[in-house]
């Protein structure tokens, strides 16, 4: 798969809009838990430490599943792959509303470990196939926005369907939603590889590279460090800010006032996806690592000072740290495709960068609360942690920013002049 854009604007946004649309059902899928603990409680008479496994056991699936995902996608191509991972979403859907039991319910949740956990990869690379270097970056600051959008969409459904028909009514409304988007995936998306052939006006998609080639590729090994390290302070702002808000020991608002702040801090991810997508699109593709490294920057200093905010100026300081905490992903899955000496080993890429994101993203809030608890609840204990973890990610940045620089740029005459 090369860099160039292999079809019209207008149907690169239809392959965008339908893995945006598919990427949603399968968030749905996702996060329908939360929204109905209390119901699957009563219905299986557990406890809500047992029904928390659902959540649990897909992070830690997720960290199982990206680096044989990577390969499994190279291997078969990136619309079967897809096709695999929604058909997982759907099943799980279909399975858990019939679960006789808690353990099956749970069990079942690994394969919306596969589908959430692995869409991701399928997006990225469809919009790297579809869009050219230098138009990506809107598509990914989109795309990003598709967990909130499925969190407000659950709750919703939850609203309407699960009164008159139970938690299941929820899931089998979400796996209708699934097949939809299976539909739609089915009929309108192209495989990269078909794509570049399509261009070329040949019959024979591109040659695949070897997992071994992928795993070989220094890039996006530094890549998923480096958005491991972010993902810790990140973690931070997503699972704990929350607490810290109405905690005596932190910020000690009102629960009420400290969820209105949190509901308003949603605008700041949603505003920072799509700005930060144009922002991509400006800068040059050659140029992305000076864009990662402004970022490594403002997060160190975001995460300094996120325990010691003034009230005053809290709502602003929480619409900051949101757009913080979304706009590093973005420009990751903008610039991996342009670290590799050989793109064609993408599909590999995106599975090693998601390790890091995945690591960061699951032990994230672990490792700082037990900081936090071990200090005695002094939310500043798990600073040391996300600063100099954060510190490390600009340090690889410089690095890797330097190796595109001295190692990729020369052997790859598609990014000349970008």
């Amino acid at each position: 798969m090369d860099n160039k854009q292999t079809m019209s604007p207008a149907k690169a946004w239809l392959q965008f809009a339908i893995v945006f649309f598919a990427g949603i059902t399968i968030a749905m899928g996702m996060f329908k838990v939360p929204v109905n603990m209390p119901n699957i409680m009563n219905f299986y008479g557990t406890d809500m430490t047992t029904v928390s496994w659902m959540m649990s056991i897909v992070g830690i699936s997720c960290l199982v599943t990206a680096l044989p995902a990577g390969g499994i996608m190279q291997k078969v191509g990136v619309k079967t792959f897809g096709i695999i991972v929604i058909v997982c979403g759907i099943l799980e859907c279909l399975l858990g509303a019939v679960a006789p039991s808690i353990e099956l319910l749970i069990a079942s949740r690994v394969l919306d470990a596969v589908s959430y956990g692995c869409l991701t990869m399928v997006s990225v690379a469809i919009i790297s196939a579809s869009f050219a270097p230098e138009q990506r970056g809107l598509p990914n600051g989109i795309w990003v926005i598709w967990v909130p959008v499925a969190q407000l969409l659950v709750a919703q459904i939850a609203n309407g369907v699960v009164p008159a028909f139970g938690w299941q009514g929820e899931w089998i409304v979400v796996g209708v939603c699934q097949i939809i988007a299976l539909v739609l995936f089915i009929l309108f998306i192209k495989n990269p590889g078909q794509q570049a052939a399509d261009a070329d006006g040949t019959d024979e998609p591109e040659e695949k590279a070897s997992i071994v080639d992928g795993l070989k590729e220094p890039g996006p090994w530094l890549l998923t460090l480096i958005c491991c390290g972010l993902a810790f302070g990140c973690s931070v702002y997503t699972g704990l800010y929350p607490a810290y808000l109405s905690s005596p020991m932190g910020a000690g608002l009102d629960p009420a006032d400290a969820n209105n702040l949190v509901s308003l801090g949603s605008l700041g991810g949603i505003v920072g996806s799509v700005l930060i997508g144009i922002i991509i699109n400006i800068v040059k593709p050659t140029k992305r690592g000076w864009l990662m490294l402004a970022i490594c920057a403002v997060s160190i200093v975001t995460f300094l000072v996120v325990f010691s905010v003034p009230a005053a100026i809290m709502a602003i300081f929480i619409i900051w740290y949101s757009f913080v905490s979304t706009i590093n992903m973005p420009v990751a899955f903008a610039w991996v495709p342009d670290i590799l000496k050989n793109p064609k080993t993408l599909s590999m890429a995106m599975g090693i960068m998601m390790i890091g994101a995945n690591i960061g993203g699951a032990l994230g809030v672990t490792l700082p609360s037990a900081l936090i608890d071990g200090a005695g609840g002094v939310w500043a204990a798990c600073l040391p942690l996300i600063v100099g973890l954060a510190i490390v990610s600009l340090v690889l940045t410089v690095m890797l920013t330097l190796y595109v620089k001295k190692k990729v740029l020369p052997v790859r005459p598609d990014l000349e002049g970008k």
